[in-house]
């Protein structure tokens, strides 16, 4: 996407402006719209940053959902989807021998959350508790649970990179 055609139309706004003052006002208005051309172009991209931001934050709940980055190519921004990684099949656990015991205490709203996440997989919440635990610890897992937003995102929210040519 090229931002030359927005850049433009702030620049004709700024210039219709100043149009209903005298020529020195309009003179004025021209070289003001020429030297904001480079922070445009920021702000255009730092408004397309959020947007990615808020698009993915939005997508993390689906198993596997992609990510949504923006970035600069010349005088260009590209808009990258990135597949996320597919959800990893739930790790084999050996029920046959589930002799130990764990004595768990949660609030009450996650122990719903919970029982409605076995419920919608059709099992237990004792099985879907080992599923969980078992996932998690799997090899290739960074840390406890699901869809690690840092790591999604990449480096941070609203992070831009990249040089504006003006």
């Amino acid at each position: 996407m090229h931002l030359d055609d927005y850049v433009v139309q702030v620049h004709d706004q700024l210039t219709a402006a100043a149009a209903l003052g005298d020529e020195r006002t309009q003179q004025i208005a021209h070289t003001v719209a020429a030297a904001a051309t480079s922070a445009v172009r920021l702000a255009i991209m730092s408004a397309l940053a959020a947007a990615a931001d808020e698009i993915t934050a939005a997508l993390l709940d689906s198993p596997g959902a992609p990510s949504v980055a923006v970035r600069l190519d010349g005088d260009a921004v590209r808009v990258d989807v990135v597949s996320g990684d597919p959800q990893p099949a739930a790790a084999r656990v050996d029920e046959g021998d589930a002799s130990a015991r764990i004595s768990l205490r949660l609030p009450e709203s996650l122990k719903a959350d919970v029982e409605a996440a076995a419920g919608h997989d059709g099992v237990s919440v004792n099985t879907w508790l080992m599923r969980a635990a078992g996932a998690a610890l799997s090899p290739g897992r960074s840390g406890p649970g699901w869809g690690d937003s840092a790591s999604r995102r990449g480096r941070g929210a609203h992070h831009i990179t990249g040089w504006i040519n003006g």
